[in-house]
């Protein structure tokens, strides 16, 4: 089973291809950027799914409020400082950074009995 990084390595990959498909694709200059938003927002939410077990089973560790939140934001931390090196530039990491924080944000109100409701 590959870790945390490491399939975080493939969803970059795979917005690369999307990006990369984009780019070779003719008749889209008007949509390209569109269309390279639409796979940072996918590339977003998918990494929003994969760490948001992670963040809730470090958070789960602490016994008070007050250490799950500690725990949740040493995970989030620990996890942009492996990730950081991987992505190919700012623009993916930016990508990974909002599906994280996204998925910190449901664990941190899970903490209160709390979800978020679009």
């Amino acid at each position: 089973m590959p870790t945390i990084p490491q399939s975080i390595q493939t969803l970059f990959s795979d917005h690369q291809t999307r990006l990369d498909a984009v780019e070779a694709a003719s008749g889209v200059v008007g949509l390209s950027l569109d269309l390279e938003q639409i796979s940072a927002t996918y590339l977003a939410k998918a990494v929003q799914t994969l760490v948001r077990p992670k963040y809730a089973a470090d958070c789960s560790a602490g016994k008070s409020s007050e250490d799950k939140i500690s725990k949740l934001a040493a995970s989030v931390s620990r996890l942009a400082k492996q990730v950081r090196p991987l992505a190919p530039n700012d623009a993916f990491y930016r990508a990974f950074n909002s599906g994280s924080v996204a998925a910190a944000q449901e664990v941190f109100l899970s903490i209160f009995g709390l979800t978020m409701t679009n």
